[in-house]
């Protein structure tokens, strides 16, 4: 039987009264890579802060795992989840090991000796002692991953994750992912670069003003849509565009 350990229902988010999530419903069930695409600013990361409990909706249930995701269950949710977004500024004084040991002590976590062999997988060839200011974009992301990877968690959810990357990057990215896929871990990533997704994601959830449409998979979008996940994106704008004008 496969299990759902992401399930979203009826999402509500408003900041200073206006709507920035009006609603959202979906699902990402084990072994599926699930794209949240839209333009910039539709609310995407703030659904994905949401997911995290970083921001609190204000109507509408998060699950994960089956549990619903409260102030009181967060703490232990947050140890089946692994993430990838931006790191905030006042960590560039940091070393790497600081920031490791720091991350593992929020969760409550011993740090794992395998995070050593991860940072080879993940091709982060520096010092441990290196700061983290001090990392090119691309490190930061292949840090993140190895943060994010290094519990072994049962969900990933990643905020355009390959920023700063180079070509080598994107892949190693895409090869571990897909990898992890094999391996019934549950993803959700966001992106622009739509012709990457289109190589390895599994399913794609459109967002525009605060609106998630029907997941699609991947498989019937190819099939239905000539042109493949750009046609698809073009035409799920223009139908938004359309309604909003009757």
């Amino acid at each position: 039987m496969i299990m759902t350990p992401i399930t979203i229902s009826n999402l509500q988010k408003f900041i200073n009264a206006k709507p920035i999530i009006k609603v959202a419903n979906f699902d990402v069930a084990e072994g599926e890579i699930c794209a949240l695409i839209g333009p910039n600013g539709v609310g995407k990361t703030t659904l994905l802060k949401c997911l995290l409990g970083l921001v609190k909706p204000d109507q509408g249930t998060i699950k994960i795992n089956d549990t619903i995701l409260t102030e009181t269950t967060r703490p232990e949710i947050l140890k089946a989840i692994g993430t990838v977004f931006q790191f905030p500024p006042n960590i560039s004084d940091m070393t790497i090991s600081e920031l490791l040991n720091q991350h593992f002590n929020y969760l409550k976590l011993d740090m794992p000796d395998s995070y050593v062999q991860l940072l080879k997988v993940t091709e982060l060839d520096v010092p441990l002692t290196t700061k983290v200011g001090k990392l090119s974009l691309g490190m930061k992301r292949r840090l993140q991953l190895t943060m994010a990877l290094a519990h072994q968690p049962k969900i990933l959810i990643l905020d355009e994750p390959f920023n700063g990357l180079d070509i080598d990057g994107i892949n190693l990215i895409k090869n571990i992912l897909t990898d992890l896929r094999k391996k019934d871990i549950c993803i959700m990533v966001t992106s622009h670069s739509l012709s990457e997704l289109e190589e390895f994601v599994s399913s794609v959830v459109f967002m525009l003003n605060g609106e998630t449409c029907e997941k699609q998979y991947l498989e019937h979008i190819k099939k239905e849509y000539a042109g493949g996940l750009q046609a698809y994106y073009q035409i799920k704008k223009e139908e938004f565009k359309n309604e909003k004008k009757l």
